[in-house]
């Protein structure tokens, strides 16, 4: 009988212990104010995702029954953020970060990821989509953004933003991904802003 209390006891503690280190990874992994995935969690999440494309391609037989034939990612960046921020103050500021993150949130699937970059930039990677699927799913959601996101000001100024769309090619690795995804982003911010552009995959260019 003791030593089954004891068995109980250890068992209770060692859950215990599990639930503190599921708290402590989430926190490392999370972003503090809009409570997406920080960079570090972003990319520890999405290179599971590309082991595991890499892998079945280079199995097909042992990983046929489950294979992610497509990935792509969105990255998007807040238009004339600086200037919000400079205008009405840092406290706004975030609170766009965290309404425009909750948009995003609610407009993709449970199995995608959503992750702050960095300042005002938001990288969305959505498992088994296409470039084609991606830009549609991209415009859904801008077009969402600038609806719904407003400056919380008398003029309820709408927020805009620039997002770029990219898809993983056979050979290319995060890295590539992501500044595949920025180019397209920064090009849609230098040609009017408030759109979204796919990047060219004949430019390889800008994978340098």
């Amino acid at each position: 009988m003791i030593y089954e209390d004891n068995i109980k006891k250890l068992k209770t503690e060692l859950k215990k212990k599990e639930l503190e280190i599921a708290k402590l990874k989430n926190l490392v992994s999370r972003d503090e104010l809009t409570g997406v995935y920080n960079r570090r969690g972003f990319k520890e999440e999405i290179n599971r995702i590309f082991n595991d494309i890499a892998f079945a391609r280079a199995n097909p037989e042992t990983r046929k029954h489950f294979y992610i034939a497509h990935l792509s990612l969105l990255f998007f960046d807040i238009d004339n953020f600086k200037k919000i921020n400079d205008t009405y103050g840092h406290k706004t500021g975030d609170h766009i970060l965290q309404y425009i993150t909750g948009v995003i949130s609610k407009k993709v699937r449970s199995i995608d990821m959503v992750g702050r970059w960095g300042g005002e930039e938001i990288a969305v990677a959505l498992i088994g989509s296409d470039a084609e699927n991606a830009y549609r799913k991209a415009e859904e959601i801008r077009k969402a953004i600038k609806q719904r996101v407003r400056i919380p000001s008398k003029d309820m100024v709408p927020i805009t933003v620039s997002i770029g769309v990219a898809q993983i090619i056979n050979g290319m690795n995060l890295d590539e991904l992501v500044k595949a995804a920025d180019s397209a982003m920064y090009k849609a911010k230098k040609t009017g802003k408030n759109k979204t552009i796919r990047f060219d995959e004949n430019e390889k260019i800008m994978l340098k």
